[in-house]
């Protein structure tokens, strides 16, 4: 009697408990109908205010990514004589660049290059998840290579504007650019337009800075350090800062094993090559306008003033001057008329006309 009691009330409980499940697996089923909803609704409103921020997005031009911007003037035996502009660069085209040099690029600054549109969802969750936790090791951020040329050509490097309506106009930017340019031509924009310290721009002219070479002529070492110092030029400089370009150096040739790119026996042997390599003793790159600018100032200032009055902008419009200017003979006349080698202006005075003594006297002039 006692279990055909209890069969109802075990029933009961069975019953009770089922309803308890089935209500919890209803909660459960309608927070994540929540979850997802909202999880839809962000992705609804962020390509929202993606699309709304990117139509304010300025435009982008080739001669901005290929910032051959300062202009030039020759002499007449075609040598540069002077630079005007805030960069100081020698643009190189994409088929002169060594491969090794666009190998490094790529490996340190954005291994997936070739395979995505500007953009990369992988490379942004990757970043996201290695700051997240702890474990980035400083190969790569979240911008594409792409993105960090358009953020060269069209915007800020400063940190405080780097916002979420700069970063959607930097990812669409990137797309169109890719859109519009191969990625030879990308990469090739990146290369001469990246800063290098020291006034540096480009690595083509980094690489005469440094080591007194074009790039057909550096190791593979060499290639691995110029590829790395545009993180942080100053602080990677293997000039002032031998031990961390060291360090960054080996940091490009190590992604380069891992991009499957060199050997590791490759990785060794440059590794096992001072940073101090091959490095400049002196630095003609810099020096062009100090040097002759005080035989050709003058001169100049009237070239720029008759390109100004004829609308040039001297500063942007990467302009190629040639001149009949012949810098020997323009320096021999400096030397004339500065230095008491040439000019020399002698006064004999008569004692009885004046009360002081005779002497002769070389005179500087300017012009």
């Amino acid at each position: 009697m006692s279990s055909n009691q209890s069969n109802p009330e075990s029933r009961t409980a069975r019953n009770r408990k089922r309803s308890q499940q089935n209500k919890q697996h209803h909660y459960v089923r309608r927070i994540f109908t929540w979850l997802l909803g909202l999880f839809f609704v962000g992705i609804l409103l962020g390509a929202g205010l993606f699309f709304y921020y990117a139509q304010g997005a300025p435009n982008i031009t080739q001669s901005a990514l290929q910032s051959d911007t300062s202009t030039k003037v020759y002499d007449s035996n075609n040598n540069v004589i002077s630079r005007l502009g805030a960069q100081n660069r020698d643009y190189v085209k994409s088929d002169k660049i060594p491969a090794t040099l666009k190998q490094a690029v790529v490996s340190i600054e954005d291994r997936r290059f070739y395979k995505h549109h500007g953009v990369d969802p992988i490379r942004i969750a990757g970043a996201a998840m290695a700051n997240f936790t702890g474990s980035s090791l400083g190969l790569q951020g979240g911008s594409t290579l792409t993105q960090q040329l358009v953020k060269l050509s069209v915007f800020s490097t400063s940190k405080a504007d780097q916002t979420i309506k700069r970063k959607a106009q930097e990812a669409w930017l990137a797309i169109k650019v890719e859109q519009k340019y191969s990625k030879s031509q990308i990469l090739e924009f990146y290369i001469n337009k990246v800063y290098m310290g020291n006034g540096v721009y480009g690595m083509q002219t980094a690489a005469h800075y440094y080591y007194g070479q074009s790039l057909s002529k550096l190791s593979l070492a060499q290639f691995a350090m110029l590829a790395g110092m545009p993180q942080s030029p100053t602080y990677y400089d293997p000039i002032h800062h031998p031990y961390y370009a060291k360090e960054r150096r080996d940091t490009v040739l190590d992604a380069m094993v891992k991009n499957k790119v060199i050997t590791s026996q490759q990785a060794a042997s440059a590794k096992a090559e001072s940073v101090k390599t091959g490095l400049a003793k002196t630095h003609p790159v810099a020096t062009i306008n100090t040097t002759n600018q005080k035989y050709i100032d003058s001169y100049l200032k009237e070239v720029y003033a008759e390109l100004k009055a004829d609308g040039y902008n001297t500063n942007t419009d990467g302009l190629k001057v040639y001149t009949n200017l012949n810098m020997a003979a323009q320096k021999h006349l400096y030397s004339i008329a500065n230095s008491a080698n040439y000019v020399a202006i002698q006064a004999i005075n008569s004692k009885s006309a004046q009360p002081w003594s005779t002497r002769t006297t070389g005179k500087s002039l300017q012009c």
